[in-house]
């Protein structure tokens, strides 16, 4: 099977779930069911608990198998997985794959981010987060997930400008027919096709028990240890039903307060440097903000 054609890099939480659902909807691209392969790196809770499927060790043919294969109608093919963003491993291995793959990658202020980050994946089975953000902002690899400018180096040390789209997740809320359209455009699919697909987005989640959170932490700790049992677990395809029912069953939408201004106020401070070198990155880039196109 032919390589894939482009790749959604990240970040998390700043779109990328309607992205990838106008990407899903087109005829002409192929898209990961599963919208995220985790071939190039694994999750960030899977990588801080060191529970990684290893799914590179696979190959490339395990890899392309988890894709439409490239037939009638189809011309690219593609996933969107943030945690790759995460990882100069795998821009070294993506580059390696191929060197003229298209990347997308989504952005938005760095503590509206990992706020809402943080939020989304309190309900976690595979590795717990602190009990307060202010906890989780303690950990260094955390906390650094909003330094955008760090972690889009090692991409841009490896590939040519043309190579990158990037959307501001304010785009997508004031423009999204024309985030779709310079999207399909940048990918070489048919612009003007409009999906009739209903608005996606992944709230944030609350356990509805917590203790049964807890003891299926503990449950999946002692089922993994298991022999025989642990590689089965390792299957993304399992891992992901085991994930989808815990969070049909022990899973609710929340609401979570916003940051006070203090707070927001003291994060972009923390984070002013490293943006001011993302402007200067994304000055060469493609960039689709707020701000209309006059074509």
């Amino acid at each position: 099977m032919s390589k894939v054609d482009f790749i959604g890099i990240g970040a998390p939480k700043c779109g990328t779930t309607w992205l990838s659902a106008q990407l899903e909807a087109h005829p002409q691209i192929g898209f990961a069911p599963d919208k995220e392969v985790y071939y190039f790196a694994d999750t960030i809770l899977r990588r801080i608990a060191g529970k990684e499927l290893g799914c590179f060790e696979r190959g490339d043919s395990w890899y392309h198998m988890q894709f439409p294969a490239a037939t009638g109608a189809i011309t690219r093919r593609g996933e969107f997985c943030p945690s790759y963003f995460y990882s100069e491993e795998a821009a070294v291995r993506i580059a390696a794959y191929r060197p003229d793959i298209k990347l997308l990658l989504a952005l938005r202020p760095p503590i509206e981010m990992i706020y809402s980050w943080y939020w989304y994946n309190r309900n976690a089975v595979i590795a717990s987060l602190p009990r307060t953000f202010a906890e989780m902002m303690e950990n260094p690899f955390l906390r650094d997930l909003g330094c955008y400018a760090r972690h889009l180096k090692p991409y841009l040390d490896r590939f040519p400008a043309e190579s990158f789209l990037v959307v501001q997740f304010d785009a997508i809320r004031r423009d999204p027919d024309r985030v779709r359209e310079r999207t399909y455009e940048f990918l070489n699919v048919d612009p003007n096709y409009k999906p009739q697909i209903e608005s996606s987005k992944n709230a944030a989640r609350a356990p509805r028990f917590p203790l049964v959170q807890s003891a299926a932490q503990r449950v999946y700790e002692g089922v993994a240890a298991l022999p025989g049992v642990g590689a089965v677990l390792k299957s993304p395809t399992v891992a992901k039903t085991l994930q989808t029912v815990y969070h049909r069953l022990n899973s609710k939408a929340q609401k979570y307060e916003s940051l006070t201004p203090e707070e927001r106020a003291k994060w972009e401070s923390y984070y002013a440097a490293d943006q001011k070198e993302l402007a200067e990155q994304l000055s060469g880039l493609r960039v689709i903000d707020s701000k209309p196109s006059h074509k």
